[in-house]
């Protein structure tokens, strides 16, 4: 089993940008130190409170520079608001910037004013995501790669710098309604679900789709990975585990009750009104103390069948960096070694 370190990076009122990217990169640096095997990187714009990670492939580039071994990736780029050709080249630097360790994922976002804010009609989110990852993989493929699509071209120039892992870094597809999930499965690549999001159910049945359209495409599942994403806080007690993670996931929750409010209202933002911090860590999150966390793991390992977990360690944003890094360490100490 893998372990990555997720970040959305949510800023409240009394904190800063700066020190929340900061804090991100002095996360990161730990958790290469103690063995994590990804840091992941959302891309989200417009809301600070809900997240200041507008530019994630800046912040890897940083993140490459102050780690050693740690692969470094998106959950997720959001590919329909991206020049594919651009994208291409600004993930093939970050691969040579991290001496062959990026991750390549991404997906279509579901948040209206994402594509409002960049002037692109959400209707025609999908079929750019399509063009734009074939584009993208054409062009690290085939140094003439011709493409004429609807939204998108490629006129034969090669770009550089090309990646150094061969054929291309990893790519990860997410998965966040139902149809993707046998999308992702018919195109032959690793995928990043979030039960939180998707709900039990929904990761079950779209795993179950995933896996039924690998096969059907002629695509070897041992080659691919399924990873899961897990709120998570881990402490010496159950209490104080308990009343970290409420702290942080209370913030996350009433983030996404305003932006479901709000004009932009995403799966995410809607599934909100219905959850609460004990349904979270009773049904999504690994809350607790490394016996409790280890537990909860073992049982999202028999129900969804993943090769990673990605561990969302300060959900809502609310914990001190030093608790932060305290759950980090234990986790790494007491929990990881139990599924290696």
């Amino acid at each position: 089993m893998e372990f990555g370190v997720f970040y959305q990076l949510p800023c409240a009122v009394d904190q800063t940008p700066a020190a929340r990217i900061q804090d991100t990169i002095a996360q990161c640096r730990l958790a290469d130190e103690l063995g994590y095997d990804a840091a992941w990187l959302a891309e989200l714009h417009f809301n600070p409170r809900f997240s200041v990670m507008s530019a994630p492939l800046m912040i890897a580039a940083a993140i490459a520079q102050a780690t050693k071994r740690i692969r470094i990736g998106n959950a997720i780029n959001l590919l329909p608001l991206h020049q594919p050709v651009r994208l291409a080249e600004d993930v093939a630097t970050l691969d040579v910037l991290s001496n062959g360790r990026a991750i390549f994922g991404v997906g279509r976002g579901s948040m209206p004013t994402h594509y409002q804010g960049y002037g692109i009609n959400q209707e025609e989110g999908r079929q750019r995501f399509l063009e734009g990852l074939e584009v993208v993989l054409g062009l690290w493929a085939d140094e003439d790669f011709t493409y004429q699509g609807k939204y998108y071209q490629s006129h034969g120039q090669s770009i550089t710098p090309l990646p150094i892992q061969q054929p291309h870094p990893p790519v990860y597809l997410a998965a966040n309604s139902a149809d993707t999930f046998g999308i992702v499965g018919s195109l032959g690549h690793n995928i990043l679900v979030a039960p939180t999001i998707v709900t039990t159910q929904g990761a079950l049945t779209g795993l179950e789709s995933y896996r039924k359209e690998l096969a059907a495409n002629g695509h070897d599942s041992a080659k691919l990975k399924v990873n899961i994403n897990v709120p998570m806080h881990v402490a010496a007690t159950e209490e104080e585990a308990v009343k970290g993670f409420e702290k942080t996931i209370d913030n996350y929750l009433a983030t996404l009750r305003e932006i479901g409010r709000a004009r932009g209202a995403s799966q995410g933002a809607s599934r909100a009104v219905s959850l609460t911090s004990q349904i979270v860590i009773d049904e999504f999150a690994a809350v607790g103390t490394p016996d409790q966390v280890s537990a909860k793991l073992e049982r999202f390992k028999e129900m969804y069948g993943p090769d990673e977990f990605m561990c969302w360690f300060n959900i809502g944003g609310m914990l001190p960096h030093a608790e932060v890094e305290s759950s980090m360490r234990l986790f790494a100490k007491d929990v990881m070694p139990r599924f290696q």
